[in-house]
């Protein structure tokens, strides 16, 4: 009998290796967004390339990459019940197990759903906060385009 744990690595690690090549490509395609003159303006304050991006470049970029961000964290949660596939014990796994115990079907999935829904609901509001709190006034329109002649 495999060790309880078997199942979890090989989850915990494919995800985290896919979900950190998305988050990955979100961080450079926001900090290639930022225009060129950003970069050249830390260097003309005399500051090192680590410095321009540390000081200059991934403050900007943090506020365009939390938007898609927040579809990263609900798509974690939401890959983590297709690591069932792999024999990892999740939500959806539990209540199959209490809908074999108890012989309600209904009732065990119906839980799970509304507790997806739930932890769902909590990050896409969590999310709205964290983007509302570091929204710089000016950058990005309502509408996610960039505003014209402000």
């Amino acid at each position: 009998m495999p060790p309880p744990w078997a199942a979890y690595v090989p989850a915990v690690l494919c995800l985290g290796f896919y979900t950190a090549a998305r988050v990955a490509e979100q961080v450079r395609a926001g900090i290639q967004s930022l225009p060129r003159g950003q970069n050249m303006a830390g260097t003309a304050l005399g500051l090192t390339m680590p410095q321009a991006y540390r000081y200059v470049l991934l403050p900007q970029a943090y506020r365009i990459v939390m938007p898609p961000l927040t579809s990263e964290f609900l798509n974690i949660i939401k890959n983590s019940s297709v690591a069932l596939t792999i024999g990892l014990m999740e939500l959806t796994a539990r209540a199959r197990a209490m809908q074999e115990f108890s012989f309600q079907v209904f009732e065990a999935f119906t839980a799970a759903t509304v507790i997806y829904i739930l932890v769902n609901i909590v990050v896409v509001f969590f999310m709205r906060w964290l983007e509302r709190r570091i929204a710089v006034p000016g950058l990005i329109a309502a509408g996610g385009a960039p505003q014209a002649g402000h």
